[in-house]
């Protein structure tokens, strides 16, 4: 499912494709600098694991060689999740994060997928996370908390 997709966006063109074993320097690049806090989960092992378990939902943006954005999928068979969506400071407000939002539920859906939770971080802390998923459609869940132990 690696088709490689271009979108104009303002004078250039950002490409989007699955996600790479080669792409992850990259990806903790991104994420430190667009913000994202490290968890425990941010290994290079870990992401090999991600990749090789939901490699077509994990899609990352590119313009030209430069990694500006990503998105990575889950599905259990059971329930879908969306987590770390990151893009660049200077490359937001273009779409991108739409456009990747909109290609893993794509995904998901042709998996069988029904509903897909997105973790995001508290208003208190981001608020424009917050204001962006609720203009996707997510609505905060009232009857769950998310609960979080690290297994190591």
């Amino acid at each position: 499912m690696s088709e490689q997709i271009l979108s104009e966006i303002g004078d250039s063109a950002i490409a989007y494709r699955d996600s790479t074993v080669e792409d992850i320097p990259a990806l903790f690049e991104l994420w430190q600098e667009s913000g994202s806090l490290p968890t425990a989960t941010d290994s290079v092992e870990a992401l090999e694991t991600r990749l090789r378990r939901d490699g077509e939902l994990f899609i990352v943006a590119l313009d030209g060689d430069r990694l500006v954005g990503c998105l990575m999928g889950g599905w259990d068979g059971w329930r879908a999740n969306l987590y770390r969506l990151a893009v660049r400071p200077e490359y937001r407000r273009r779409g991108i994060a739409e456009r990747l939002v909109r290609m893993v539920e794509k995904r998901l859906l042709e998996l069988g997928a029904v509903r897909a939770y997105a973790l995001a971080v508290k208003p208190e802390i981001e608020s424009v996370a917050v204001n962006f998923w609720n203009a996707m459609g997510y609505e905060l869940n009232p009857r769950t908390l998310p609960y979080v132990k690290t297994l190591s």
